[in-house]
């Protein structure tokens, strides 16, 4: 079973594409208290939400946070061939597909599930998945590979949702914010009327590490890691405006600053001396070459 689902992961999900931003306002949200700090929440059309569903969420992202100090999060809907009038179906999906990616990645993993059912004759599952950064960075084999479980496995579909996964980063509080926003929509209670005795809301459960401190939140938001952070968009902000060309138009996912090139930097350095010292300039290509080549080298 396990080879056939690894030779169907060449083909790649049709995952959807957002065609505009989404903004998080005070009309679709609003905010939950945890702990020493508020999160903006998904605020349903209808009803309500369940609070302790959304505090079992937040705290699973503290408890993978204190495994991983970053940690990949991913949404994928289920559609079953047919009705079932309990969650065993999908209790041993989630279960086989816990193993495998355990067993694949080499690391913790968590799930949530919501059952719901609207105007269809049967329900469907949102789901949501959980594993290390470090050992995955993106989610389209993970994707795949839970696609073909989930066909082989109850014989239905799978529908992609728009940007379907995100990075979340230990202490850094502003990478939470449209994670735990999309995760709170699994705790609405619109949707889960029709679920009958079958439980609404389904997670797996992980022990933090030992050292994990429940009476605090740093996993979530760290003071020196927001401090740092600020630090730096603070110096950023002042560098582009006394010498807007020296920052790069275009910034790499992980640089703040545009370096000069060495170059650049021997040019800058010599014509600053106040001694006479543009004679450098004039040496020749080759000699100019080795001085460079030499400086990259050290």
């Amino acid at each position: 079973m396990t080879n056939k689902i690894y030779q169907r992961l060449s083909k790649k999900p049709k995952v959807k594409r957002l065609k505009q931003a989404f903004c998080i306002n005070e009309h679709n949200s609003l905010l939950f208290a945890y702990k020493n700090h508020a999160y903006h929440v998904y605020k349903p059309k209808l009803k309500g939400f369940k609070k302790s569903i959304v505090n079992a969420i937040i705290s699973d992202y503290e408890v993978m946070l204190s495994f991983y100090s970053r940690v990949l999060v991913c949404r994928i809907d289920l559609h079953p061939g047919q009705c079932s009038a309990d969650n065993q179906l999908i209790n041993q999906y989630l279960k086989k597909l816990t193993h495998l990616l355990t067993k694949h990645y080499d690391c913790k993993v968590l799930y949530h599930c919501a059952r719901e059912q609207n105007t269809s004759e049967v329900e469907h599952y949102h789901v949501e998945l959980m594993l290390s950064g470090h050992k995955i960075n993106h989610s389209e084999k993970l994707l795949s590979l839970a696609k073909s479980m989930w066909e082989q496995h109850s014989k239905g579909t799978v529908s992609f949702v728009d940007n379907p996964f995100c990075i979340v980063l230990r202490g850094d509080k502003s990478s939470l914010k449209e994670a735990i926003y999309r995760s709170s929509y699994l705790a609405k209670e619109h949707t889960k009327e029709l679920n009958g005795r079958a439980q609404g809301f389904l997670k797996n459960k992980l022990t933090p590490i030992k050292n994990f401190e429940p009476e605090t939140d740093l996993m979530l938001v760290d003071p020196s890691i927001t401090f740092e952070k600020n630090r730096r968009k603070q110096v950023f902000k002042m560098a582009r405006k006394t010498n807007p060309n020296s920052i790069a138009k275009k910034s790499s996912k992980y640089g703040w600053f545009l370096t000069s090139t060495l170059t650049q930097q021997l040019k800058e350095c010599i014509f600053s001396r106040t001694s006479g010292l543009n004679h450098l300039l004039d040496l020749e290509s080759g000699f100019m070459t080795d001085i460079i080549n030499f400086s990259e080298e050290v």
